[in-house]
This record gives structure tokens, C-alpha cells and sequence, in this order.
């Protein structure tokens, strides 16, 4: 059975109210890629109407509005990240959903609880309540956090009582912001529940394959696809360090780099970790492994040497396969013996580690201390 016909629209980035929503008002068409026109109706929901309530009051006002790094970061970079890396994500999760059954992992006889799993994280996908709840907690947190007295855009009169400005940015900026932020960790959720329920079947699992996880080697390629939400999320914390921090780099670049190092370090590890749901089957198939190759191993061994070392077989080692399937026989009971228990790759977490750090670059710049560090980072390692 073809996967296509088993995950025929697979998917968890089209659904949902808002996504309805969105093809209502024709944003979403399947017939062309909208991803521009709605990234760039979004950036100006969340930000024009922000320096079109500002431009009245002129002076100190638009001047702080223009000079507010954090809010700019949010509106016109990460929250268009959010919704334009969408596309991105969605088609490795989808591509990821599918190996399972083009890899044969999954047999034919777990096909139908495969299937089940994934109609139920879409049905979740597509839920109203919980897509409320995300909602609701995006509202939560912005009137929560508030608005910080010191923003003379965002706040007038002497009892900081918040602007039409400030209006818009906690009850329409910021809530929506927050609330595509929600709905990625939503998103994530649920793929790491769809993972759990397919790490429950039995799966073919192969000790020599050569991508050393026993198949597996496409799931942490998925999972430096959400590289572009972790790049919008570290933009967020490299304009909050650039607003709070001091000048200058006295201190060194410790703060600049720490607070990126630790998100980072935070969103590897709720990435990567549900990959670890395949450990267990991973410890079982090299177990499984070792025992077959070593018994393999052992009667090739045998047969070869009572040949060769034993009964002369004089002309015939020129050419001979047998020395070609001795290496061959090596070389795959060599990968089985290094197969990961953790489906892991070293490029997806660099690429991971780049998407973190790459606010960095521009903080640096913005500071006119990008050489400085990069000369105080040759001295520590070097």
C-alpha cells in the first residue's frame, strides 16, 4: 500500500479555526503559494497600526515607538518567521510521517494503527477548543506582563494609563504574537505524540543500516526542520538582551551570548527529546543485532579460514569473492556495532545551534562590537 493513500493530507499546519479563517478571507489558497501575502498581512496587523496610533502625538512618542528594538523584533521579524516558515515545516513533518511506511518500518499489520494515531493528532490539529485555549492564554499573558511605564508611546498621562498605541499592542499585538508562538508549541506537541504512538509499534528496525539508527536517520533531519521557530524565538531574546543589557562590552560578550546559549540549549531538548521515545526498540535491535552478527559472523570466520588457512587452495586467492564478502561482512557488523541508541545527527544539531546563535550576528553588528567579539572568542579557544 502506497503511504500517499494511507496519509493522503497529512499534516499539522492546515487546520485548525484560524487556518479556516484564513482561507475564508482568501489568504490560504491551495492553488498558489499565499505564504507572502499572508506573513505580510500579519506584520502589519501586529505593526502598522502601532505607528499609525503613535503618529499624532508626535516627538518624544514616535521616538521611543521607532527606537523600540523588542517590539520591531517581534512584529516584523519573528512573527512573520512564524507564519511564513509554516510551508517549511509542515512539508518535513509530512515527509517524516511517510518514511515510516516507504522504509517498510511499519508492517502491514500495524498500518491501520499507524493510521489512527495520525487521524487523531490531526483531529486534535483541527480542534476549536484547544486552538480557544491557545487563545486564551496568549490574552492571559499579555495582560499579565502589562506595559512597562517607561515606553512613552505605549503609555500617556501622568498615571501611565496605556495609549490608543498601547491599546492596540496589549490586545491585538501582542495576544497575536503570543498566540502563534502558543500554537507552535501546540504543534510540537502534537508531533511528539504522534512519535510516541509510532514508538509503540513494532517496529523493522535495522541493525545494519548504514545511517547507524536502524532507519531512523530521517527523524533528526525533521527536527532541525523547526529550525526557523527557534530562529524567530532567539530574534525575540537577542532584542529583549539588547533593550535590558548595558552598552558596551566591559563585561565581555558573556551577556550577549549566554541568554541565546540558553534558549537555545532549551529548545534542543524539547526538540530532540521525543526522539528518545525510540530508544528502547533501538537497545532491542541492537541486541538483536549483535547476537545475529557475531553467530554470522562466527560460521563465516569459520568457513573462510578452514578454506584459505587449511585446505591450500593454491590459484584460485587471485579474484577470489570470498575476501570481498569477508570485508563486506565486516563492514556491516561494524555499523551494526555502532548503531546509536538515540536517532541523533550531528548536522541537524549544528544547523539547530546555528539558527540560535544567528540573532547574535545582528546584536553584534547593532553594536559595532561584532569584531570585538569575535576576537575576545579566538582568544578563549585559541
Amino acid at each position: 500500500m502506497d503511504a500517499s493513500s494511507i496519509l493522503p493530507n497529512f499534516s499539522l499546519v492546515k487546520g485548525g479555526p484560524l487556518f479556516r479563517a484564513e482561507r475564508w478571507l482568501h489568504l490560504v489558497s491551495p492553488r498558489r503559494s499565499s505564504v507572502g501575502w499572508r506573513t505580510l498581512a500579519f506584520a502589519l496587523l501586529a505593526w502598522l497600526p502601532l505607528l499609525v496610533l503613535t503618529l499624532p502625538r508626535g516627538g518624544t512618542a514616535l521616538r521611543s515607538l521607532l527606537a523600540e528594538l523588542q517590539v520591531h523584533a517581534q512584529m516584523l521579524l519573528a512573527l512573520p518567521v512564524f507564519i511564513a516558515a509554516e510551508p517549511y515545516v509542515d512539508g518535513r513533518i509530512t515527509l517524516a510521517a511517510r518514511q515510516f511506511l516507504v522504509s517498510h518500518l511499519v508492517g502491514v499489520g500495524s498500518r491501520p494503527a499507524f493510521e489512527r494515531s495520525a487521524r487523531t493528532a490531526m483531529r486534535w490539529r483541527d480542534s476549536s477548543l484547544a486552538e480557544a485555549c491557545l487563545l486564551v492564554g496568549a490574552f492571559a499573558l499579555s495582560l499579565v506582563s502589562g506595559l512597562d511605564s517607561h515606553l512613552e508611546w505605549a503609555v500617556t498621562g501622568a498615571n501611565g494609563s496605556p495609549s490608543p498605541a498601547g491599546w492596540w499592542y496589549l490586545t491585538v499585538s501582542q495576544p497575536l504574537f503570543r498566540f502563534l508562538a502558543l500554537r507552535w508549541l501546540f504543534r510540537g506537541v502534537l508531533w511528539a505524540y504522534f512519535l510516541f504512538r509510532v514508538s509503540r509499534l513494532p517496529l523493522a528496525l535495522m541493525p545494519s543500516h548504514p545511517d547507524v539508527t536502524g532507519g531512523l536517520g530521517f527523524l533528526p533531519i525533521c527536527q532541525s526542520g523547526f529550525a526557523p521557530v527557534v530562529f524567530a524565538l532567539s530574534v525575540v531574546v537577542s532584542a529583549y538582551t539588547w533593550d535590558t543589557q548595558p552598552r558596551g562590552l566591559a563585561s565581555g560578550p558573556l551577556p550577549y551570548i549566554l541568554p541565546l546559549v540558553v534558549q537555545g540549549a532549551i529548545a534542543a531538548v524539547a526538540v530532540f527529546a521525543p526522539l528518545g521515545f525510540f530508544t528502547p526498540q533501538l537497545v532491542k535491535a541492537k541486541r538483536r543485532g549483535d547476537s545475529a552478527f557475531s553467530a554470522l559472523a562466527a560460521w563465516h570466520s569459520r568457513h573462510f579460514e578452514r578454506k584459505w588457512f587449511h585446505e591450500h587452495p593454491g590459484d584460485e586467492l587471485l579474484g577470489a569473492p570470498d575476501f570481498s564478502s569477508l570485508i563486506d561482512l565486516g563492514s556491516s557488523f561494524t555499523v551494526a556495532r555502532k548503531m546509536r541508541l538515540f536517532p541523533w545527527d550531528s548536522r541537524s544539531l549544528l544547523g539547530f545551534a546555528a539558527a540560535s546563535l544567528a540573532p547574535l550576528v545582528i546584536l553584534l553588528m547593532m553594536d559595532r562590537k561584532f569584531l570585538a567579539v569575535l576576537k575576545q572568542v579566538h582568544g578563549w579557544l585559541f
